[in-house]
């Protein structure tokens, strides 16, 4: 059987939330090229709710990852459980050595990803343009950046499967919609509000964070000009979060992953550092202001039509270290509360006009 003829496939998803997002083009052009196969998408379990009303996957397979003594039982679980799925195809997004062997292992005839540290595991796919050899690790990245949308899209282009947008798209539910609409009500808020959604923690590490005070100087701006300012707030940054939004005199959230695309979904406007809820409102057609400090924008440079990513040009950018290597963040701090509201203005105003002459048409 051919890798086109495949009608049970297993598609492995990434392992972080604006990943995720950044791999739903590639989700949606495997459904488009594969009408009639039964796909299943496997996941880690927290990511799932990120998928849920999408229309890409017939089924949902948990993956889970396991440290410590609990790691090879979760390994060789989740090989058994890819032998009984019977798939004949999987297409494996992470570039982990332990994601390719279970395909391997669990026996799966066509196994399409990255070669790269796993090169007997992979029997369809790439390696990757190489940018600097394993051991120089403070001379950039160890492939040439590439936007994740069209390095996975490259992996599909293997099996010449047709073009699609790659445009990444996420869907909510009337449920969901109106568990955040009664949530804005609890917390004193008109559901129709222009909600200004800003994100200042960073799971990647401290040297992706903003300056609290600039937090909160922000939201009192757009609370000025009759904004509603919300502050999101990942699992570990709950502390952080209601401390920075109690200065501001603004609202806090944190809500379940579904739920957050939903509210997501109802702002006007989303300041993120590059992290996961940036992805998010890209994926739900937010206009979004980035704050990238130390990460390369190569890796995640896609939707470019509907943000603005500021960076400043430093000698030291972009290092891609969770822990600022100088000890001054400079690449955060020389952001300007200024420069987000010159990039926000800009932004919606010319969305604006873009809508505009839509219309006059």
């Amino acid at each position: 059987m051919k890798s086109r003829d495949c009608k049970r496939i297993l598609v492995r998803g990434p392992n972080w939330m604006g990943d995720l997002v950044m791999a739903t083009p590639v989700f949606a052009r495997i459904r488009a090229s594969f009408p009639d196969a039964h796909i299943t998408c496997g996941l880690r379990p927290n990511l799932l709710p990120l998928l849920s009303n999408t229309p890409f996957f017939d089924a949902f397979l948990e993956m889970p990852q396991s440290k410590g003594l609990r790691r090879w039982p979760s390994f060789w679980a989740q090989v058994r459980t890819v032998r009984r799925g019977g798939y004949q195809l999987a297409i494996v997004l992470p570039n982990s050595l332990s994601s390719g062997w279970i395909m391997k292992l669990a026996g799966v005839p066509h196994r399409l990803g990255y070669r790269q540290g796993r090169p007997f595991t992979m029997n369809l796919g790439l390696t990757a343009e190489k940018n600097r050899g394993v051991f120089q690790r403070r001379h950039g990245p160890r492939r040439v950046p590439t936007p994740m949308p069209e390095y996975w899209g490259k992996l599909l282009d293997v099996m010449e499967l047709p073009p699609r947008s790659a445009d990444p798209s996420l869907h909510t539910s009337d449920a969901e919609n109106a568990w955040i609409d009664a949530w804005l009500t609890d917390h004193g808020i008109d559901p129709q509000a222009r909600i200004v959604l800003l994100n200042a923690g960073a799971n990647y590490g401290p040297s992706k964070l903003w300056v609290a005070d600039r937090w909160v100087e922000l939201a009192r701006h757009y609370r000025s000009n009759s904004a509603e300012p919300i502050f999101l707030a990942g699992p570990n940054e709950t502390e952080m979060v209601a401390e920075i939004a109690a200065q501001a005199g603004a609202q806090w959230a944190f809500v379940p992953l579904d739920k957050l695309k939903a509210l997501v979904g109802r702002s006007r406007l989303v300041v993120s550092t590059d992290t996961g809820p940036r992805h998010l409102a890209l994926g739900m057609r937010v206009p979004t202001v980035c704050l990238m400090g130390p990460n390369d924008p190569r890796y995640t440079n896609y939707a470019l039509d509907r943000q603005v990513v500021l960076q400043k040009d430093l000698e030291c950018v972009p290092c891609q270290m969770k822990i600022c290597p100088l000890g001054h963040q400079n690449c955060m701090k020389e952001i300007t509360v200024g420069d987000v509201i010159e990039a926000a203005d800009g932004l919606i105003e010319r969305l604006s006009g873009l809508e505009s002459q839509r219309e006059a048409r």
